[in-house]
């Protein structure tokens, strides 16, 4: 394993933790084969620096963790001084500098395989386990339950490059009772089993599906806290709407739950005005190359495009970029797309004027506090929900109460005004009318998510005891 493809990686995670007994007991062993002489038990200074036992352990874990993962995922690892903030609130667990002492002693032992990067070219060295430490990694019992994130830091807020920077709790109000509602919710993520039954392996369009992808946090942007707060994490926003569906949170089928059109009927909300009823985004019918399915779904993208940017221009590249390279959609001039965004300002009179001024990341700000009081209700009450941004996954048994705490939790931001969004879905009593039509022969596979079979692999299955087991040690 000494051929590493530098395109297929992830960062190092200095958050990798696990205080589980085979954690310490793997980590021991190897420091005490090939590191106990060299290094020294404490590292000395003024600054809190993890020593390098500490340093050892998080490097090895996160190395572990990628090899369980794909043998062949690499981890970037920056080599220079600048790149480690021991400091940080984003590195709780004070790794440092201090740690490419670690990394170069470890391929010095063999341990790791190596393709050194440049930080001219700003490209960072990508480490891998060796096979020699493989082998130690087969003897373990170690698995990816037995992970945690200590203290990570779960609000975070971002510059205009999506940089992670600084700020004290007392810079906002809120911060604190934030930070300890996600730090609840992940707590409680962390103790629900959320798989896809269907699934052999785990995985689904490179999306791992296991314990390690379901952290949460809560990203402000552009270094202002008006600005964003969604939900970030958890592989459920990272896969498809027809996989999403085949979601089970403890063993049961689930649905999802989401507001149509939710900025747009905040923009109207934030007016005290009703939407209108008929679809938002059906208008005249202008482009005559497209079918009327086609262009709505072009209207849709383009005025999702004109809210979160401040121009006109930035809306109709960024449109153009997100579509399929030689689709038709794509090769449309701004001529045309003007057409369409005027079209839509004359069906939308009211909030005409809010488009292309980048109002969007106000707007996120706005769902973001939906979702907080969403999530909040729920996790009060022991239930797991999933947000995807204006969606929201639950089990089966909680759909109604989900869609009553969707609408008091607009109502309560649009100070007691309410929007008509509710979405309709397939209730349980409507469900379980159709499954007494199924023919007998056909019962057993019948699901709830979608009326159609959604088989459990072995697999599956396999996953589900598991984490059933460990939750008895982990309560």
């Amino acid at each position: 394993m000494t051929d590493i493809n530098t395109a297929y990686s992830r960062p190092l995670d200095v958050h990798r933790w696990s205080e589980h007994k085979e954690a310490t007991k793997l980590r021991d062993y190897i420091w005490d084969m090939h590191f106990a002489e060299e290094f020294p038990a404490v590292v000395a200074g003024k600054k809190p620096k993890a020593d390098y036992r500490k340093q050892f352990k998080v490097l090895l874990l996160d190395l572990y963790v990628a090899w369980i993962e794909d043998p062949d995922l690499s981890i970037g690892v920056a080599m220079g001084k600048g790149a480690y903030k021991e400091d940080s609130r984003y590195n709780k667990l004070y790794i440092s500098y201090n740690i490419t002492k670690v990394i170069r002693h470890a391929h010095q032992e063999g341990l790791i395989d190596w393709k050194t990067g440049s930080e001219a070219a700003n490209e960072t060295t990508r480490i891998r386990a060796s096979e020699k430490l493989i082998d130690y990694f087969r003897k373990t019992k170690l698995t990816l339950l037995d992970f945690e994130y200590p203290d990570k830091e779960v609000i975070i807020l971002n510059n205009r490059n999506e940089k992670q920077i600084p700020y004290k709790d007392s810079d906002f109000e809120p911060i604190v009772s934030m930070r300890d509602e996600v730090h609840q919710y992940n707590k409680l993520l962390w103790r629900t089993h959320i798989d896809i039954p269907t699934l052999v392996n785990p995985i689904v369009d490179g999306v791992k599906i296991h314990q390690l992808n379901k952290f949460v946090r809560r990203i402000f942007y552009r270094g202002s806290w008006e600005l964003g707060g969604r939900f970030h994490g958890g592989f459920w926003q990272q896969i498809g709407s027809a996989w999403r569906k085949q979601i089970y949170i403890n063993g049961d089928a689930t649905v999802e739950i989401d507001y149509s059109g939710l900025h747009i009927n905040l923009l109207y909300g934030l007016k005290k005005h009703q939407p209108p009823q008929e679809d938002h985004y059906v208008i005249d019918h202008v482009l005559k190359e497209f079918s009327k399915e086609e262009q709505r779904k072009i209207v849709k993208e383009l005025i999702l495009m004109a809210i979160n940017v401040d121009n006109e221009k930035k809306a109709f590249n960024a449109f153009r970029h997100e579509q399929l390279k030689d689709s038709k959609a794509k090769a449309l001039k701004d001529n045309q797309l003007t057409l369409l965004l005027d079209a839509f300002k004359t069906k939308h009179p009211l909030i005409k004027d809010d488009l292309c001024t980048g109002v969007g990341n106000t707007l996120m700000n706005i769902d973001g506090r939906i979702a907080a009081l969403v999530v909040n209700h729920f996790t009060n009450k022991d239930i797991p929900v999933l947000t995807i941004h204006d969606s929201y996954i639950v089990e089966r048994a909680y759909e109604v109460e989900l869609m009553d705490v969707m609408n008091q939790s607009i109502s309560n931001e649009l100070d007691g005004y309410k929007i008509n969004i509710k979405k309709e879905v397939i209730s349980s009593n409507q469900i379980q009318s159709m499954k007494n039509m199924v023919p007998i022969s056909e019962k057993e596979d019948f699901k709830y998510s979608s009326v159609t079979s959604f088989k459990e692999t072995k697999e599956y299955k396999t996953r589900e005891n598991n984490h059933n087991e460990w939750l008895k040690e982990y309560i």
